[in-house]
């Protein structure tokens, strides 16, 4: 699975905040651990859309080829 931009840019972010720790003040580090949760949240999100991005792109794909998957009964 190729992994996109954005959320590798997010990864990088986080990647980097987690570095800085050592290097920051003492009352500072909580900056860095916010915004390192926060980033790797954004990244996790963003593959999660790509994910899902990808499966209706799948699936637009076969119902147009007429490989179409069976609905749910009485729909």
């Amino acid at each position: 699975m190729l992994i996109g931009r954005r959320p590798l840019f997010f990864l990088v972010v986080a990647v980097v905040c987690a570095v800085l720790i050592p290097a920051t003040p003492a009352e500072f580090r909580w900056v860095n651990l916010a915004m390192g949760g926060l980033a790797l949240f954004s990244c996790v999100m963003f593959v999660g859309e790509d994910v899902a991005r990808r499966r209706t792109a799948l699936r637009r794909r076969r119902s147009a080829d007429g490989d179409q998957e069976p609905g749910p009964p009485g729909g």
